[in-house]
């Protein structure tokens, strides 16, 4: 979420409008992320107290983050502003979440989604997610904006070989790591030309561990700067995401600005951005075979990696920083 709201505030948004972030979480200790907490939230009621046009647009995601969201929304509504609640996460982790939640809660939630003027949703699976979860009527699909990337020259492989990059690391479940390992553990045996680097936040587990010792061409990077990032995606042919649920996942539309082929899979959003055999080929979540399978028959077939490249990068073009703000003026503007 955060790389979506750099996105939006680099966006030309700034010329039509004066953007001012509030954050609500920072800190690793209890106490100092209660009071940036508080902080915000006295900051949302003095700006809102200062003027008229001003609206608040409250992006969120599961877990302590709705929580807290829903009351700042609750919030800025009684102070009588324009709210836009803006999800990010995807169809899977909006159904988990709101299954696990007792009955003040969903009451919470719920008012906070009647309270605002718009829900917005970065997919239209979330979309969906919302609607069944919350009672939501119509949320808008406003996905995240891909960035602009200058053409640059990709240091070329040699004959067979795969360069493939993941960035979901270990932290989250709903990234797939593990499944991700499963499946190097059944490629890497049967295609010598793979070479992977997987980052990400977490620690690498044992199992992962085990497999870099073992396979000279896999490594793990941890936690990268975006300079870092950038590098490992102008050096990689290929992203891999065996994700459990994503919205509109900023690691995605990051590579396919970059121009890898992807790998990916059919849940969430990604379907959305991603078309198989198109931008890349889509493989069902949970299966690391199946995802060994793509990847093993990408190593002798360089030039659809370069055609699947292409493409995505092209559909990332069409997804930039323009279109999204687009759509999101007009959003603005309505509500003013």
């Amino acid at each position: 979420m955060a790389a979506a709201l750099r996105a939006l505030l680099e966006s030309p948004l700034r010329q039509r409008y004066r953007l001012e972030v509030a954050s609500t979480y920072r800190g690793a200790k209890p106490l100092s992320r209660l009071l940036v907490y508080l902080g915000a939230l006295a900051r949302l009621t003095a700006w809102s107290l200062r003027g008229r046009g001003r609206i608040v647009h409250v992006h969120a995601t599961v877990r302590g983050s709705m929580y807290r969201k829903a009351v700042c929304v609750l919030l800025a509504r009684a102070l009588r502003r324009r709210v836009v609640l803006h999800v990010h996460s995807g169809a899977g982790d909006i159904a988990d979440f709101r299954a696990g939640r007792g009955r003040l809660s969903l009451a919470l939630f719920r008012a906070a989604f009647a309270a605002a003027d718009a829900v917005l949703a970065v997919s239209a699976r979330s979309a969906e997610a919302l609607a069944r979860a919350y009672v939501v009527e119509r949320p808008e699909v406003v996905p995240n904006a891909a960035p602009t990337v200058r053409a640059f020259e990709r240091p070329a492989a040699a004959d067979g070989e795969l360069r493939i990059a993941y960035l979901g690391g270990f932290a989250n479940p709903a990234k797939g790591g593990d499944v991700m390992l499963g499946a190097i553990e059944l490629a890497l045996p049967r295609a010598a030309g793979l070479r992977v680097k997987m980052a990400g936040p977490g620690e690498l587990p044992e199992a992962g561990a085990k497999l870099v010792r073992e396979h000279q061409f896999l490594s793990w990077a941890g936690w990268l700067e975006p300079s870092e990032r950038d590098a490992l995606l102008r050096a990689a042919s290929v992203l891999v995401m065996p994700s459990r649920s994503e919205g509109s996942p900023m690691a995605l539309l990051e590579a396919m600005s970059f121009g890898l082929a992807i790998v990916a899979t059919e849940v969430g959003g990604i379907p959305e951005l991603v078309s198989d055999g198109l931008e890349g080929l889509l493989v069902p979540p949970e299966d690391p075979k199946a995802l060994a399978e793509a990847l093993c028959g990408l190593v002798a077939a360089p030039v659809e990696v370069a055609r699947h490249g292409k493409a995505a990068r092209r559909r990332a073009e069409r997804l930039d920083a323009v279109e999204v703000a687009g759509r999101l003026d007009a959003l603005y503007a309505g509500l003013i």
